[in-house]
């Protein structure tokens, strides 16, 4: 539980939070950055609409991809720091991760990357032609969050929680990254 709310008070930072680093990096200018932004302009705005998973984050995953998923409970829809989110609950929290998918409108991406690239994880790519943001303010090995950048103001985020069983077999970014790459497919549609 104590992981959980670290990983959602610093993606909530994240979103909401942009006071450190330069006093302001503005989003219509981001040609003229560091090194971070200067891959940026070509997936800034990769077209991908997250407005039909607003009022409805649940659905951002097809029941198949719920089943890769583990032995998870019914999803659980609700409203977080990032705004609309879907819970997938481990059967047994000792044997089964937790998956939570945030649904983010109106943030601007850039300022929520600003946030955390100086945590201990972070890692900023491309999966499948889409940018994504992988971070922790631990070693990302139990907790991580996956932002996928959708526009330049709308993005998905991923949080995994491995179980207590899984960890031996499954680190919590790479897993993070995995869910990712199914929504991506879904957003692309």
């Amino acid at each position: 539980m104590t992981a959980l709310l670290t990983a959602v008070l610093a993606f909530g930072a994240l979103a909401g939070c942009t006071s450190s680093q330069t006093g302001g990096n503005p989003t219509p200018a981001p040609t003229t950055g560091g090194e971070q932004t200067s891959t940026e302009p070509t997936s800034s705005d990769p077209g991908l609409s997250i407005a039909k998973y607003v009022s409805a984050p649940c659905s951002i995953l097809t029941s198949s991809q719920t089943t890769t998923l583990g032995s998870v409970r019914a999803p659980a829809p609700g409203t977080g720091e990032l705004g609309p989110l879907c819970e997938w609950k481990g059967q047994d929290v000792i044997k089964n991760s937790r998956y939570t998918v945030s649904v983010t409108e109106k943030k601007p991406f850039d300022d929520m990357v600003a946030n955390v690239k100086n945590n201990p994880v972070f890692d900023d790519k491309k999966i499948d032609g889409v940018r994504v943001v992988s971070t922790d303010q631990l070693d990302g090995l139990i907790t991580c969050l996956v932002s996928i950048q959708a526009s330049k103001t709308d993005s998905v985020t991923v949080q995994v929680n491995l179980a207590a069983d899984e960890q031996a077999t499954k680190k919590a970014c790479p897993e993070a990254e995995r869910v990712a790459q199914l929504i991506i497919t879904n957003l692309k549609g």
